[in-house]
C-alpha cells in the first residue's frame, strides 16, 4: 500500500489508489484505478463545527445525507476514538450518478472544533473487494 500524505492528512492507500489534486473544500482526494463508470474514491474534509458539539454535528450529517443523496440508507453507525477523541464510523447505501448503487464509508471525529472526516464511497457492487483495503487505510489516518 502507498504511502500518502498532504501538509496535514497522512494515511497509507489501497494498492492502485492515486492522490490527484482535490477540489475546493476538499483536504484531500485519491481514486482508485478505472473500473466501470463510477470511479472509488477517497475523500477527506476538515470544516470548522462552530459551537456544535460532537453529537450534534452528527446528527446534522445524517439529516443532509438523508436530503442531499437519494435513496440514503444508514446501514451502520458505532462509536470509536480516533487521536484519543470521540469519533464515528458510519456505513450507508445511496444512489449515484446514472442510479448507480454507491457504498459510503466514512470515519469521522472533531479535534479543537473541527470536524475531520474520511470518506470511501465505491460502487456497492465493488465493495466487497475494496472493504478490507478501505479499512486498512482509516486505520492508517492520521487528521491533523
Amino acid at each position: 500500500m502507498p504511502e500518502s500524505s498532504d501538509d496535514q492528512t497522512t494515511m497509507t492507500l489501497p494498492d492502485g489508489w492515486e492522490s490527484v489534486e482535490p477540489p475546493e473544500g476538499v483536504r484531500f482526494l485519491a481514486l482508485a484505478p478505472v473500473d466501470g463508470t463510477f470511479r472509488a474514491n477517497i475523500t477527506v474534509t476538515a470544516q470548522t463545527n462552530g459551537d456544535l458539539g460532537f453529537r450534534d454535528w452528527q446528527v446534522g450529517s445524517e439529516m443532509a445525507f438523508a436530503e442531499m443523496m437519494p435513496g440514503y440508507t444508514p446501514i451502520d453507525l458505532e462509536r470509536l476514538t480516533i487521536a484519543g477523541q470521540e469519533a464515528g464510523r458510519r456505513l450507508a447505501m445511496y444512489d449515484g450518478p446514472g442510479e448507480t448503487a454507491l457504498t459510503m464509508e466514512q470515519w469521522f471525529v472533531a479535534i479543537d472544533g473541527v470536524g475531520h472526516t474520511l470518506t470511501a464511497t465505491v460502487p456497492t457492487s465493488a465493495y466487497a473487494t475494496w472493504a478490507a483495503q478501505i479499512d486498512a487505510t482509516a486505520a492508517t489516518w492520521s487528521p491533523a
